[in-house]
């Protein structure tokens, strides 16, 4: 009897030895190449199926454990759903997320390159190698079927819409206290002329110089190009360079023009806020222009 459990004993030992072999200290690793660590484990029951849609919680980070991206920062819940069909790639995240349960949190660690490019659908990050790996924590908050999903988003949909019309009140609230007539643009924004220019009308590749102050509509100013003294310039038309609302504004003034213009957040910083934090996500935006110079790229 003695001896059988001597047996035992290093047989336990040889496979905690065996698991020492993975180059990730406490992950293991399966057939395709993917390393998995459980951290937590759930009080759910179910499993994900195919066809379900999953509700994830996922923080990305080096191998050095920096986080360079999560869910928390993408929306207003935190969360992604993501549809469970197939894996995107061999080794992927995808595949161990057929063994969780509902409330269940893993880390995961994948290749770099296979998941920007075939996952992601985007280049790799500059701060990332081809031979990179990346570390996934992920938490499996809630497992939908269809038909729940569907509900789910009509749900959200009715959240949005209540939303956006307390935002309108809100806005019409700041028109009629504010005693100037604004006229109401196609795309919702609220434009007021104050000064008309003399200069050629701004398109698309001209440079533009401008100064603004930006401010909510509670009258608060968040930034002024006037109290740094430096004008601001951007190329008209550029992606990523203005929000959509000072592009829109941009575009119906001339050189020398002056006009304030209120861009509810759809146009403005959305769901998510200014990446600096100073404009919180849904809120809408009053800026003050004034269109100082144009010149050719």
């Amino acid at each position: 009897m003695k001896i059988n459990r001597l047996y035992i004993l290093i047989g336990v030992i040889v496979l905690a030895s065996c698991g020492d072999i993975s180059p990730y200290k406490g992950y293991t690793e399966t057939d395709s190449g993917l390393f998995y660590k459980l951290e937590m484990i759930g009080d759910g029951k179910r499993k994900p199926a195919f066809g379900d849609y999953l509700q994830l919680i996922i923080t990305y980070k080096t191998e050095k454990d920096s986080i360079f991206m999560d869910t928390y920062s993408m929306n207003d819940i935190g969360m992604v759903v993501l549809p469970f069909n197939h894996s995107s790639f061999e080794g992927s995240f995808e595949e161990g997320l057929s063994s969780m349960n509902e409330g269940d949190s893993v880390s995961f660690i994948v290749d770099a390159e296979p998941l920007f490019s075939q996952f992601f659908k985007a280049k790799l990050p500059l701060f990332l190698k081809p031979t990179s790996v990346v570390k996934m924590d992920v938490k499996l908050h809630k497992i939908f079927t269809l038909a729940e999903y569907e509900a789910e988003l009509k749900r959200y949909d009715s959240i949005v819409e209540d939303r956006d019309i307390e935002e309108q009140r809100k806005i019409q609230l700041f028109i009629d206290t504010s005693n100037v007539s604004y006229s109401k643009l196609a795309n919702g924004m609220y434009y007021l002329p104050i000064t008309q220019g003399s200069g050629a009308r701004a398109e698309k590749g001209n440079v533009i110089k401008m100064n603004y102050t930006g401010s909510f509509i509670n009258g608060k100013m968040f930034e002024s190009t006037y109290e740094r003294s430096q004008p601001m310039e951007f190329i008209c038309g550029e992606q990523g360079q203005v929000i959509k609302g000072l592009e829109s504004a941009i575009s119906l003034m001339n050189e020398g023009a002056k006009a304030k213009f209120i861009i509810p957040s759809h146009l403005a910083y959305g769901e998510e806020g200014s990446s600096t934090g100073i404009i919180p996500p849904y809120t809408t935006v009053v800026y003050e222009i004034e269109l100082l110079n144009l010149t050719k790229k």
